[in-house]
């Protein structure tokens, strides 16, 4: 497993990537306005940094604002369009995948209606999704959500990724576990590694509570650290783990952590 970290959105993304690159050699690019939006310059920049640090690239799909399962044909088609081009981005900057959030309630839940015709919306955004990862030829992975009241409790349970990548069953569609968004929930996080089992094909970690999604340092939350990489090892998982800590000195305190752990098992 390759230890590696999420670009914080609040720096300048050179300025970020300068600084992580002395200690981490896989980098994040979170795709959101305006640190990682596409323009001809960032592509050129971006490409450029991974030469000269010679990095490996992955790239999370906007998400402020986004919403494929929205009930407005509108905002979902802009929500879409936003996940597609950033395919299209990750390719060009020679990234390994994309992760991609699914949908949220956009309405009342009691609204059993709109609730289905949410659900609908989000499998077709899916299968856009799927069709232009597959004419990419990139993986994108769907990412399981925390436990609070705008997610499907599908997404954060995972039945809902499973469905998903099942149904569409193509090896360029697969899963993101979300280790700190999982330990929100009241699934066990070697329990959801264990029901997505080989559809994991990239990783996401960072610490909280158990209740609330604070992006703490790795270590310094209730996640069961042990338990989780012996699950992973488990599912012969060796891809990457990227740090979503928001600051890079919590991230290096993060990989100063994990890294004994992921050793032992070794």
């Amino acid at each position: 497993m390759l230890y590696g970290v999420s670009s914080a959105i609040e720096l300048d993304v050179k300025e970020f990537i300068v600084s992580a690159a002395a200690t981490f050699n896989a980098i994040e690019l979170v795709s959101e306005f305006p640190h990682v939006h596409y323009s001809t310059p960032n592509v050129s920049l971006l490409s450029e940094l991974k030469r000269s640090y010679d990095l490996t690239y992955t790239m999370h799909a906007p998400f402020c604002s986004v919403n494929l399962a929205s009930i407005n044909p509108k905002l979902r088609k802009a929500s879409l369009n936003e996940i597609l081009n950033s395919i299209t981005y990750a390719r060009e900057l020679g990234c390994e995948l994309v992760v991609v959030h699914p949908g949220i309630v956009s309405h009342p839940r009691s609204l059993q209606k709109f609730e289905r015709i949410s659900k609908e919306n989000q499998r077709d955004s899916f299968l856009r999704i799927c069709e232009k990862a597959e004419a990419e030829k990139i993986l994108v992975c769907v990412e399981n959500m925390p436990r609070f009241p705008p997610a499907f409790k599908e997404t954060w349970t995972g039945d809902a990724l499973v469905e998903i990548v099942d149904e569409l069953r193509s090896r360029f569609l697969q899963v993101a576990l979300d280790v700190g968004h999982c330990n929100t929930t009241d699934v066990p996080t070697p329990q959801m590694i264990h029901k997505f089992g080989a559809r994991i094909k990239h990783v996401h970690i960072h610490d909280n509570d158990g209740f609330r999604e604070m992006h703490a340092v790795v270590g310094q939350g209730s996640v069961p650290w042990r338990a989780v990489i012996e699950a992973l090892n488990k599912i012969g998982y060796d891809g990457l783990l990227i740090d979503e800590h928001r600051t890079i000195e919590g991230q290096k305190r993060g990989k100063e952590y994990l890294e004994p752990i992921i050793q032992s098992f070794c």
